[in-house]
């Protein structure tokens, strides 16, 4: 049965599902860190299914499902296969909950993580099919601009006129080769975290307007990476 309005505000708990990484991990709590956070790698034999890694975290953190109100989703770029489960899964369970869904892009946490230790702006970039990349440009907590495409292309469109960068990701030699005039600061960050997603899912969880019933993976036909006016919006 659907919870109420009502209900779902009373239930404190944070679940965060992150699948964009190398790695199946999810994380619950409801204070400024996760009490509890499980994770496997994508081609572990001994994973079935991500409901198997959610249970584990409740257990360990003394919860149940029913007291899940948010839902912080990372909902890519990354492996479309996991994506796609995470996404379906999360969807499923915030329906069967009347829980709602914090959506939040695999470059923006990247982003918020070099944050803590790095001076805007701040470039991630991300390896898609066919030599192609995903690069999000954010300064000051805020998306700047977010592409997809050969990387020779999307980085200097966005990041040529910068002075100085600081790059997170998978293709950060790919910045250093096409970025000529700037200078490029390595953050040591590779991939999205979950428990920078859970920190932000229960920021979130706050504001209405940040959180939806239902989410949607991002990959290369995402408007985000095309259409200026959905830059905000994963």
């Amino acid at each position: 049965m659907r919870q109420s309005s009502a209900e779902k505000g009373r239930r404190g708990l944070v679940l965060a599902v992150e699948a964009s990484s190398r790695t199946y991990a999810v994380a619950v709590g409801d204070g400024e860190y996760p009490r509890a956070q499980v994770a496997v790698t994508r081609d572990d034999p001994a994973f079935r299914e991500l409901n198997e890694l959610v249970n584990q975290a409740l257990d360990s953190a003394g919860e149940t499902f029913g007291d899940i109100g948010t839902i912080g989703l990372d909902v890519g770029p990354g492996s479309l296969l996991s994506i796609r489960a995470a996404v379906a899964y999360a969807n499923g369970l915030a329906f069967a909950l009347g829980a709602s869904i914090f959506p939040i892009s695999s470059l923006e946490l990247m982003a918020t993580a070099a944050e803590q230790a790095h001076q805007d702006p701040i470039l991630c970039l991300k390896r898609g099919h066919g030599g192609s990349s995903y690069a999000g440009l954010f300064a000051d907590g805020e998306i700047v601009d977010m592409r997809h495409g050969l990387p020779d292309s999307v980085v200097p469109a966005i990041a040529a006129g910068l002075a100085r960068v600081c790059v997170a990701g998978e293709a950060k030699d790919d910045a250093a080769r096409v970025l000529e005039g700037v200078v490029v600061e390595d953050s040591g960050i590779e991939q999205a975290n979950v428990v920078v997603l859970y920190r932000a899912a229960r920021a979130a969880a706050a504001d209405p307007e940040r959180l939806v019933p239902a989410a949607s993976p991002l990959n290369e036909a995402s408007r985000i990476f095309h259409e200026p006016g959905s830059r905000r919006h994963p």
